[in-house]
């Protein structure tokens, strides 16, 4: 296991072992965001790290499936009562580690973590769009032309916008992935259709 580097950490002298730190707790299956509520009732430091969802249901939004099913993090004094009380929440199934004691995560390791989450959710979370909205086509034969939404079709991210053509709107078929709000905010208002 790497050493942990750049955390200020209680020390147990008994053992010669850093005791506040990042630990791994192990979920029951599908357990994570319930686990999460918990040890947040606790007074617990965690972080569950989310991605964006591999299925987009646009009539469910989802705030996104975890990046490591399955496992929380949590920051602990394993000489507190903090220990006691994230060990015995319901969920939690075991921590991570070898012999007596759960292994350390540096401070950095989560840190990078949390850099390439937040990097990534900028690219998946997309405002949801409403019936009237002007939005763009950002690929396909009709890139870059403006188009008004009309709604969504399924489940599977199908949605309908109308599109000018020859003074006259027309209902074209396309993915949610290939539109997005126009750039310039002063012309996104609900248009009357």
């Amino acid at each position: 296991m790497v050493a942990d580097r750049s955390v200020s950490h209680s020390f147990d002298e008994k053992r010669g072992v850093s005791l506040l730190g990042w630990y791994v707790a192990k979920t029951k299956a599908r357990r994570e965001q319930t686990v999460a509520a918990i040890l947040a009732q606790r007074g617990i430091e965690l972080y569950l790290p989310v991605i964006a969802p591999r299925r987009r249901d646009p009539l469910r939004p989802s705030l996104g499936e975890p990046l490591f099913p399955g496992y929380v993090f949590a920051r602990l004094d394993l000489d507190g009562d903090e220990w006691l009380a994230t060990r015995s929440a319901p969920g939690i199934a075991y921590f991570l580690g070898g012999g007596d004691a759960p292994a350390t995560l540096p401070d950095d390791l989560i840190e990078g973590i949390r850099a390439r989450v937040d990097r990534s959710r900028s690219d998946w979370q997309r405002p949801g769009f409403k019936p009237g909205e002007r939005v763009v086509l950002e690929r396909g034969p009709f890139a870059g032309l403006d188009a008004i939404f009309d709604g969504w079709l399924s489940a599977r991210g199908r949605v309908r916008v109308l599109l000018e053509i020859v003074e006259r709107l027309v209902p074209v078929t396309v993915d949610v992935e290939m539109i997005r709000p126009p750039k310039i905010t002063t012309f996104n208002q609900p248009v009357a259709v």
